[in-house]
């Protein structure tokens, strides 16, 4: 009877981690679902391509693979190619593999990854007047905001919508997550974020540097906790920025190459180090890392095999 009592306690265990573990998924299962359905049914998608309504806002600095754009006529879908114009209103869908990098006119720069879609619903850049204020409502999928703080502006706002979330910055450098229900948004250097949960705007909670918050739907933002040293460098790589973009100035990359006894150096924002691969001949070695931090001006640096550096915390300045 004993054995059987355990036998049942072990298989209502198992069930209950299956359980916990679903409902943790399922914001991520379920928007990886939703991504297919971004485009419109029946769009028509043209060839050439047509401006929208109203001065350009920005343009597109680099694109890769399937990347659509649909202005706020919703009429027809454009496919993405480097430098052409945005508009207000325009609604910008990476599909599986594909993935942008746009430039606003003040000089923000927004990088999506694949099964994203935001709109650019509002956008006022008056230097002479010192006017920026501008809204993103992203709909699915993720992105990487890096807005230019802009100084002797009379008002400065710039904030990103989703379902469950509201946030907003002067000049930050942050990661916003979001799917049916679920909205995950991260600081990273140098940053100061407000957080607001849509059902509530107005009360606020503060992310700074390698912070991040979690906002589900009909509930306040979460705790904030700390970004980890793997996230962080999951991070980088996921978002690195295209070759003289904004993200990658002040990067040195070495020797970037993969296979064994190569040595690989990286340093500066959005640069990576592959530096795993070296194999020292006649050593035990397995590998040895130093400075292993996450802090802004930190220097990181690995040797040996399986090992990781965490140089994209490096800033220079």
């Amino acid at each position: 009877m004993m054995t059987n009592n355990r036998l049942k306690e072990t298989i209502l265990t198992g069930v209950f981690k299956i359980f916990v573990l679903s409902l943790i998924c399922l914001p991520f299962l379920t928007g990886s679902l939703y991504a297919k359905t971004l485009i419109p049914e029946g769009l028509v998608l043209k060839d050439k391509f047509l401006p929208g309504k109203g001065p350009s806002i920005g343009k597109i600095y680099s694109v890769q693979a399937d990347v659509i754009i649909i202005h706020s006529d919703r009429k027809y879908g454009y496919r993405a190619k480097k430098n052409l114009p945005l508009f207000e209103g325009d609604t910008i869908i990476t599909q599986d593999n594909g993935r942008i990098e746009t430039l606003l006119n003040d000089g923000s720069t927004i990088i999506l990854v694949p099964q994203t879609s935001i709109e650019l619903s509002g956008s006022v850049y008056d230097q002479a007047n010192g006017i920026r204020s501008s809204l993103i409502n992203m709909i699915l999928g993720k992105a990487r905001f890096l807005v230019t703080k802009l100084t002797g502006f009379k008002h400065s706002e710039f904030k990103v919508r989703t379902e469950t979330a509201i946030a907003g910055v002067r000049g930050s450098d942050f990661i916003v997550k979001t799917s049916p229900g679920f909205t995950e948004i991260a600081a990273l250097a140098k940053t100061s974020l407000e957080v607001a949960s849509t059902l509530s705007p107005d009360k606020l909670t503060i992310l700074s540097d390698y912070e991040k918050t979690f906002v589900e739907k009909g509930a306040l933002p979460s705790p904030v906790v700390k970004v980890s040293a793997e996230e962080i460098n999951q991070i980088r790589n996921e978002f690195q920025a295209s070759p003289g973009s904004r993200l990658s100035e002040g990067s040195v990359i070495i020797n970037r190459f993969s296979g064994n006894n190569v040595t690989n150096i990286a340093i500066g924002k959005g640069s990576e180090a592959n530096l795993g691969t070296v194999r020292v001949k006649g050593s035990t070695i397995k590998g040895a890392v130093i400075n292993d931090s996450t802090a802004t001006n930190a220097s990181n640096i690995a040797a040996g095999t399986d090992t990781k550096a965490n140089t994209g915390s490096v800033v220079l300045e």
